[in-house]
């Protein structure tokens, strides 16, 4: 039985998409406190990646022009991780509730993100 990449990439992302939602949800459940409130900058940078997200799955970046699509498609994505990665980083220490979902789209952005560009390489 031969396992192809995209198989252990599916279960990769799996993982990492139940341990940002589920398993916070259920912490946050049996805790119950109240941390200091997320910064707006963290809202705004978990928004650019949901509404990144939409727009790809929706097939948004499909209407630009392809030397457009081109230029703008990975950097968007890998600034918008690395944007993501210092909103966990700094939300960590203050809500951690919040930090770990957007660590976890960062990462899977990110996992993404490479897929991508390697596919697109090819």
């Amino acid at each position: 039985m031969v396992i192809t990449f995209s198989l252990i990439f599916g279960v990769v992302v799996g993982a990492i998409i139940f341990l940002t939602f589920v398993i916070p949800a259920i912490m946050a459940v049996k805790r119950n406190e109240k941390g200091a409130a997320p910064r707006k900058i963290s809202y705004g940078v978990l928004g650019l990646l949901v509404i990144n997200w939409l727009l790809f799955l929706t097939g948004s970046y499909a209407l630009l022009p392809l030397n457009i699509a081109e230029r703008i498609f990975t950097p968007v994505w890998l600034v918008l991780c690395v944007a993501g990665v210092f909103v966990a980083a700094y939300e960590f220490k203050n809500n951690k509730g919040f930090a770990i979902p957007v660590a976890g789209l960062t990462t899977i952005s990110f996992l993404f993100s490479i897929l991508a560009s390697g596919i697109s390489k090819m």
